[in-house]
């Protein structure tokens, strides 16, 4: 099992919290599920890239807890440019 705050659980963490607050809303669901996916399959760097990419491309608010868990699991491996393209931090809306 990862740690709490290993980068699968941080992105897991994130994506579900997407899930779960906008649930009956369309919202990219497959594509937020799709993210689960790949932490289940140890694919958390690509993880990271699509769920930025989900976020940017459907304009999804986040929270900031929500971003914050992102840019955790994108320090720790090593993938912070993906944030930087795509310039989710835009999107925080508490």
């Amino acid at each position: 099992m990862n740690a709490p705050d290993s980068p699968d659980e941080l992105i897991r963490a994130a994506a579900e919290s997407i899930l779960r607050r906008l649930a009956g809303e369309k919202v990219p669901e497959a594509a937020l599920r799709s993210v689960v996916h790949m932490v289940d399959n140890d694919e958390a760097e690509l993880a990271v890239d699509d769920l930025a990419r989900a976020i940017e491309y459907h304009r999804i608010r986040i929270q900031r807890t929500e971003y914050d868990q992102i840019a955790a699991a994108a320090e720790q491996l090593g993938a912070l440019d993906s944030l930087a393209e795509v310039r989710i931090d835009r999107l925080i809306g508490d």
